[in-house]
C-alpha cells in the first residue's frame, strides 16, 4: 500500500503536477491522521471496556463479601437477640418483677450469655486499595463503604471496651459468679476432646442459693452490665452495620443494573 501511494507521487511529479502533488499528498496526510485517530479510539476503547470489566468483577467480588457478611451479621444478631431475651427475663427475676420456676432459671442461666463471635470479611475491599482498583468505582460506592468501614471500627471499639468487663477481672469476680450460678461454656458434642470439669465443690448451691445469688443487688449490676454490652452489640449490629451493608448491596446491584 505503502509503494502504491509513492509510485502516485513520484508519477505526478515526473509528469509536472505540482498543484496536484500537493493536494494528494495533503489528502495523504489527513488520511494517516485518520486513520491514528481511528487507531487511537479503537484502542481506548478497547482499554475501557477493560476497565469496566475490571469494574465489574470487582463490584461483583465486593457483593459476594457483602453477601457473606450479612449472613454471618443475621446469624450474630439471632444468636444476640435470644441470649438477650433470656437475660433480660434473668434481670426481672432478679428485681422481682418476674417469677421464674427454679429449672427454667437454671437453663436461662445457660442461655443468658452469648460466646458468638462476629468475623467481617474486608480482604477484597483492602485488596482492591491495595492494587488501586478501587478509584474505578463510584464516588457513592466509595462513600457507602468508607462509611460502612467506620462502623465497623466503631463497632469494634465499643466490643473491646465491653470485653474489659473480663479482662480487668483481677479479682476474678465474673468468674466466680458464673462458677456459682452453674455457668460453664458447653462445647457442641462432637467438639469435645476433653472430659468436662466438674463443678468445684466451694461452688456448689442449692436452688435456694442460687435464687438468692440472683437476686442479690451486686449480682444484678453484673449481669446488668453483661445484657449492656451484649444489648449494644446486637443495636450497633442491627441498626448500622446491616443495615448499611444492605443499602450497599442495593447501590452495588443497582449500579450493575445500569451498565
Amino acid at each position: 500500500m505503502i509503494k502504491f501511494f509513492r509510485n502516485i507521487r513520484k508519477k505526478l511529479l515526473n509528469e509536472g503536477k505540482t498543484s496536484k502533488y500537493l493536494k494528494y499528498a495533503l489528502g495523504e496526510i489527513v488520511l494517516v491522521v485518520i486513520g491514528i485517530l481511528l487507531a487511537l479510539q479503537i484502542n481506548n476503547w478497547n482499554e475501557h471496556r477493560k476497565e469496566e470489566a475490571s469494574k465489574k468483577k470487582l463490584m461483583l467480588n465486593i457483593k459476594a463479601e457483602l453477601m457473606e457478611n450479612k449472613l454471618r451479621m443475621e446469624h450474630h444478631i439471632l444468636g444476640l437477640h435470644n441470649s438477650n431475651a433470656i437475660l433480660n427475663k434473668v434481670l426481672q427475676f432478679s428485681t422481682g418483677s418476674l417469677h421464674i420456676p427454679m429449672d427454667s432459671l437454671k437453663q436461662y442461666l445457660k442461655e443468658m450469655q452469648y460466646y458468638g463471635e462476629l468475623g467481617i470479611l474486608t480482604s477484597v475491599q483492602e485488596e482492591a486499595i491495595a492494587s488501586g482498583k478501587f478509584v474505578m468505582l463510584s464516588d457513592t460506592l466509595k462513600q457507602h463503604l468508607s462509611i460502612l468501614k467506620d462502623n465497623i471500627e466503631s463497632r469494634n471499639l465499643i466490643r473491646d471496651q465491653g470485653s474489659q468487663l473480663y479482662t480487668n477481672d483481677i479479682d476474678n469476680k465474673f468468674d466466680k459468679l458464673w462458677a456459682k450460678l452453674g455457668l460453664e461454656f458447653e462445647l457442641p458434642e462432637q467438639l469435645k476432646i476433653h472430659p468436662t470439669i466438674p463443678l468445684h465443690p466451694d461452688f456448689t448451691l442449692s436452688d435456694d442459693e442460687i435464687a438468692t445469688l440472683v437476686k442479690d443487688s451486686e449480682t444484678y449490676l453484673d449481669l446488668y452490665r453483661v445484657y449492656q454490652n451484649q444489648y449494644s452489640d446486637e443495636i450497633w449490629v442491627k441498626f448500622s452495620l446491616e443495615t448499611i451493608t444492605n443499602r450497599t448491596i442495593d447501590l452495588i446491584e443497582k449500579e450493575l443494573a445500569e451498565n
